[in-house]
């Protein structure tokens, strides 16, 4: 049964990946400068018996892998992992920490990249066993939103062959390490942005009541935005609406009143009608704030795409994992998460699912949230994880769907 060699293969694999993720790990380079990155998994992928490699996707960084089944034609099914790190110094304190100074894998991107790759050399040891095409995508800029729209839109990678099903999985610390969650509907919401300027009248400040001053009018606009999700959306709506920077005036110029202040933000939810209808509200409040005090508010907002998994893609991955994991370990997750992701722009026009792979333990609980300097991957999970990809792959390509 191919479960049980699949299972096999990924333990013949565990110590080569994991390595690689640690080489990966030490050399990390943010979104769209993944050269050094993209050259290791291209050499790997070129190792690899029966497997075409195309290098140079989303302007330079981006490498797909296409292995063909050799019994012929058949689906095609993707599989995505993204390979950017942050701009964050490395605090863990582990033996191959970051030797970039500024930046580590704190998303956990590096363990993505590895159980890919490990799946890719499960899948070439087993091509003589299924029909079909798999593509292994490792996706640049995921961390700056660019790489995913520049490799469907631009490089067409869903298209030749014609793309049935599409999945990812990202490193989860809410789930314990061997477990795996599918999120029920919602994996990743609506990421947006906002930024209101206003303008008003700046002068001395001793002298305020001769000015329009946009900082305290910036302030009361503030106050307005926190109504937003209290007031005028419904409960049961996921939404956040959080204010995240500030700005106004010169540096150490204590006396003078501006005559312009900046704030942005992000808005986030898992429903596209709940979205607009907070964008809606910021232009409200704002202009209608700043036209009280006699000064305008020019804003701007937009949102991007949600990753939304298919109902169907969601149970088949549900049975396809816990044939790898057990069924005990595989679990429907009901709960929207608000993170943005941009594998959005794949499942919007393929049906796919994102999953999560737990990586909590005892050692590590509480010390490695997501971007943070103290970030950790159980290495531990990255064979079992390329074993779930893989058997993705190969019950998608038998049964001809999901």
């Amino acid at each position: 049964m191919l479960t049980e060699q699949i299972k096999e293969k990924a333990e013949q694999c565990r110590e080569e990946i994991i390595q690689f993720r640690r080489e990966l790990h030490r050399h990390p380079e943010l979104s769209m400068e993944e050269y050094e990155t993209s050259h290791k998994i291209a050499e790997k992928l070129r190792s690899l018996e029966g497997m075409e490699v195309i290098t140079g996707a989303a302007g330079g960084t981006g490498v797909v892998g296409i292995l063909t089944g050799a019994k012929g034609a058949g689906k095609t099914v993707l599989l995505r992992a993204d390979i950017d790190a942050l701009p964050i110094e490395e605090k863990t304190g582990l033996p191959f920490s970051s030797e970039t100074p500024g930046i580590m894998h704190a998303c956990g991107h590096d363990g993505h990249a590895a159980w890919l790759l490990g799946s890719a050399m499960i899948l070439s040891k087993l091509r003589s066993q299924f029909s079909g095409h798999v593509k292994f995508v490792f996706q640049p800029g995921e961390e700056n939103g660019i790489g995913g729209r520049k490799m469907v839109e631009e490089d067409r990678i869903l298209e030749n062959p014609a793309v049935d099903a599409v999945f990812a999985a990202h490193a989860w610390p809410e789930a314990a390490a061997g477990e795996m969650c599918v999120a029920e509907r919602c994996a990743f919401g609506y990421p947006g942005r906002f930024e209101i300027q206003v303008t008003g009248q700046g002068g001395h400040g001793s002298w305020p009541h001769e000015c329009i001053d946009p900082i305290a009018i910036t302030n009361q606009i503030y106050s307005g935005l926190q109504q937003i999700v209290s007031r005028r959306l419904p409960e049961t709506a996921a939404r956040v609406l959080s204010v995240c920077t500030i700005h106004s005036g010169p540096q150490n110029k204590r006396n003078i009143i501006p005559d312009c202040c900046t704030m942005t933000g992000t808005l986030r939810s898992d429903k596209l009608e709940v979205m607009e209808q907070m964008e809606e509200e910021i232009q409200r409040i704002a202009r209608g704030i700043a036209a009280v005090n006699g000064a305008s508010a020019r804003v701007t907002t937009a949102h991007g795409r949600a990753v939304i998994n298919s109902p169907a893609a969601v149970r088949f991955c549900l049975q396809s994992a816990a044939r790898i994991l057990g069924e005990e370990h595989v679990k429907l997750d009901t709960n929207p998460h608000l993170g943005g992701e941009d594998f959005s722009e794949y499942v919007a026009r393929v049906p796919g699912a994102y999953v999560y792979a737990g990586i909590a333990t005892e050692k590590n609980q509480g010390t490695f949230g997501l971007h943070s300097s103290s970030f950790m991957l159980e290495e531990s999970v990255i064979p079992g994880m390329a074993a779930v990809f893989a058997q993705f792959a190969v019950d998608f390509l038998e049964k001809g769907g999901f």
